[in-house]
């Protein structure tokens, strides 16, 4: 996706003014190395309305219409718009609806595309970007919260922004805008869930294998052949998409493309499993090996946060500093086609588990915080509500945490750190499908049952789904002994300057400090030992002794990763103390 920007002021604007403002955020979203070659578009779209628009990046995305502006795709949506988009809708996509002086914006009911937004006595700010709305804003207000969740789990938080004065779209509601300037917050209708057992399993699968179809040759009959990619891997999800291209007669239209860092021959990851699969269906494959080493750390960390926008820290699919993706620009690719689902795999026997899988760990999770200053972060975490209800199984437990959180949290800020580069679609998003599946009964979910028994009628590879991820960890960029100094180094600075978490800093400093060679070198050895313990349990284990067994080990808080995050959380702020200066600066 392209990053999108609207503005409403309440009062009649200089027009021209608000152009050149919006211009200037659009080249500050837009990567040093596709400026020159990036189309933006920005405009007015409506002079009465008092509204304005900016697309970076847009080459492929249609303009807004008169009645709205669509982020991302609409199930059965055609070209032309003539109507405000229904806030039932199927799809994955973000909408900002305007009717006369009105103005509606909400996302899709899983939010799987984010939307952020601004709002007082003088005007309206909507956007991808919580960039955007800051330097348009001209201020940042740190959200301490976002400090203390990003420390603990890598991600900013429970439906919070790192500006106090930004807030996120709720998935479940609809935001419109009223004629005395005031925001009304409106409950989505169609929300609530099935009971289990009211859907069958053959109808379901028939009608999954015919929407998905659909939605794919709706998505890639939208570009010219030779713009769209599909990432390949061992997983199921890529495989049943290309599985169905095939069946379709629309894989022609798509290349295949896999990344990741080299492995050891005897090692199953999801680079051979790539090779093989785009063997057998005899299509070629944009290969890319990714560093295995870093090699200027403040590159490599701050073009990650300046296009995740701190949203996330998983910063190993981007260790060659975005080349890939500026390459993929730059061969006139213009889609991804994602494999993203709201369904998921595995069990969870206690709220601790649930935190970890939807990817928001607090500190009391943790068994080892007593080691670090963390007790001033500890109490800004505020508790979000994730209590299995009565007689909820622990397969709707699982699967509705998952929409609820991580796909909102954790799946979305995914494809928003390549959207700079090209937009990028998820076909497998469906309210309507998802409704049916959780209507089936439980036997008849499992581990994405459903994808993998649709995989195993229409893939005919026997290519093996047990592959292992080939990315490598975030922890191992750090464990050379460059990795290390470099983390220390950063750490004293920290320490030295009078910040909120310099003293944190300062308590990792001296543990990090502690860690000789030979101690990280027996760490690695263990790590291996239990990866590979862990794959092997993986493989063969049903779902209920492995949630046991995994609820039984402690969780320690590495130190390694500690460090990193103050880091990344150092150049996080920095970033947004820039962008409320940019405009201001450029005037």
């Amino acid at each position: 996706m392209a990053q999108y920007i609207f503005v409403k002021t309440r009062h009649k604007a200089n027009a021209q003014r608000m152009l050149t403002k919006l211009n200037s955020v659009v080249s500050l979203l837009t990567p040093e190395s596709i400026k020159n070659n990036s189309r933006n578009n920005v405009k007015e779209w409506s002079k009465e309305f008092n509204s304005y628009y900016a697309i970076q990046n847009s080459d492929g995305i249609s303009e807004p219409t008169n009645e709205a502006l669509v982020i991302g795709w609409i199930k059965d949506q055609k070209d032309s718009i003539s109507e405000s988009i229904s806030i039932k809708a199927d799809g994955s996509y973000a909408v900002i609806n305007k009717s006369g002086n009105d103005v509606s914006f909400f996302s899709d009911q899983f939010g799987s595309r984010t939307l952020w937004y601004y709002h007082d006595e003088n005007s309206l700010i909507v956007s991808t970007s919580q960039r955007a709305i800051v330097a348009l804003k001209g201020s940042f207000i740190l959200n301490e919260e976002a400090v203390s969740w990003y420390l603990s789990s890598g991600c900013q938080g429970p439906f919070i922004s790192w500006d106090q004065e930004i807030k996120q779209v709720l998935p479940k509601l609809e935001y419109r805008l009223n004629a005395k300037w005031g925001l009304e917050l409106i409950e989505k209708p169609n929300m609530q869930l099935p009971v289990s057992g009211n859907t069958k399993l053959s109808d379901y699968l028939s009608l999954y294998q015919k929407q998905v179809t659909q939605s794919l040759k709706q998505v890639v009959n939208d570009y010219r052949e030779g713009q769209v990619l599909l990432p390949i891997s061992g997983g199921l999800d890529s495989r049943l998409l290309l599985a169905l291209s095939k069946e379709a007669n629309i894989d022609d239209s798509l290349k295949l493309i896999n990344w990741g860092v080299l492995k050891p021959k005897d090692i199953f990851d999801d680079k051979k499993a790539a090779h093989s699969v785009a063997e057998f269906y005899n299509k070629s494959l944009l290969d890319i090996s990714l560093p295995t080493e870093i090699n200027d750390y403040d590159q490599i960390l701050g073009s990650f946060v300046a296009l995740s926008e701190g949203r996330i820290d998983h910063f190993n699919a981007f260790t060659d500093s975005f080349k890939m993706w500026n390459s993929i620009f730059q061969q006139g690719y213009r889609m991804i086609i994602r494999g993203d689902i709201p369904y998921t795999e595995g069990l969870d026997l206690d709220e601790n588990q649930a935190r970890s899988h939807i990817g928001l760990n607090s500190f009391k999770d943790y068994i080892n915080i007593k080691d670090f200053d963390l007790e001033r972060f500890i109490r800004l975490q505020r508790n979000f509500e994730i209590s299995r209800l009565d007689d909820e199984s622990l397969l709707r437990w699982r699967d509705r945490l998952y929409v609820n959180w991580r796909v909102p949290m954790v799946i979305s800020a995914f494809s928003n750190q390549i959207s700079a580069f090209t937009e990028n679609q998820a076909p497998m998003f469906n309210w309507s499908l998802y409704k049916l599946y959780v209507g089936l009964p439980d036997k008849s979910k499992g581990d994405k049952y459903h994808i993998y028994r649709l995989w195993k009628k229409y893939d005919k590879s026997k290519i093996s789904t047990k592959a292992t991820s080939s990315l490598a960890s975030l922890n191992s960029y750090f464990e050379s002994d460059k990795g290390i100094k470099y983390l220390l180094d950063s750490l004293y600075d920290i320490k030295k300057s009078e910040k909120s978490y310099s003293s944190l800093a300062s308590s990792v400093l001296n543990r990090l400090s502690m860690h000789s060679r030979e101690s990280r070198f027996l760490m690695r050895k263990r790590i291996a030992v239990i990866e590979k313990s862990k794959n092997l349990l993986s493989s063969y284990l049903p779902a209920l002794p492995k949630a046991y067994l995994k609820s039984k080990r402690p969780k320690n808080l590495s130190v390694t990763t500690l460090a990193y995050r103050i880091v990344l959380i150092d150049k996080i702020i920095s970033m947004y103390e820039y962008d409320a200066e940019f405009i201001k600066v450029n005037d």
